[in-house]
């Protein structure tokens, strides 16, 4: 069922035009910034600390997103795979610090600092990749399970707590009626960043 909703979705992703994607990238992001960052920030009376993966291909573009917070001084977080399929985290600098990494997607160099796990509680938001989200807050991604062990991990470091919010970037295309199959490791989004706005669980 679920290697079946991925391939179904993945050729879906793949036909949205450029334009389109663009365009509804930057519009979630503006919604994003208006109703979630900026009232985080007001909360927090400072900055935020936001972990976003650097878009690939034809993956609605976090750019904008990733700008936009550094604009405003939050400290953003990138990722890069590591020992064991396991994230790393690394402090974004800019795009050109960025160098192509498995599959051919932008990620630190090899000599970029780590950012430690001991300071992953500071964490404010996620931006996590999918290829479809149902409005439950489910989610299916591309089958590594790199984000679910993160979560995991980020959640087991608050003795099952995290105060994180978990988002996506969303594609109108992306968004179906149906509920995803979800399984034990699985976990659930708190909001979709859309072009028409932010879709709360």
């Amino acid at each position: 069922m679920k290697r079946t909703l991925r391939l179904q979705m993945e050729d879906i992703r793949s036909s949205i035009t450029e334009n389109s994607r663009r365009e509804q990238s930057e519009s979630a992001c503006l919604w994003a910034e208006q109703e979630v960052l900026g009232p985080l920030r007001a909360a927090k009376s400072g900055s935020l600390t936001v972990f976003s993966y650097v878009s690939f291909r034809d993956e609605p573009d976090t750019r904008y997103l990733i700008q936009n917070c550094m604009a405003r001084g939050d400290r953003v977080l990138i990722p890069k795979i590591g020992a064991n399929s396991s994230l790393q985290l690394h402090e974004f600098i800019d795009e050109e610090s960025l160098v192509p990494g498995i599959w051919g997607i932008s990620e630190p160099k090899e000599d970029a600092a780590i950012w430690p796990v001991s300071h992953w509680n500071k964490i404010d938001l996620v931006l996590i990749p999918g290829l479809a989200y149902d409005a439950e807050g489910g989610r299916i991604g591309f089958g590594g399970g790199y984000y679910d062990r993160f979560i995991a991990k980020l959640h087991s470091l608050n003795n099952g707590q995290s105060h994180a919010v978990l988002a996506a970037l969303a594609l109108k295309e992306q968004l179906i009626a149906s509920n995803i199959p979800m399984e034990d490791h699985d976990f659930r989004l708190d909001m979709l960043f859309t072009a028409s706005g932010i879709i709360y669980m």
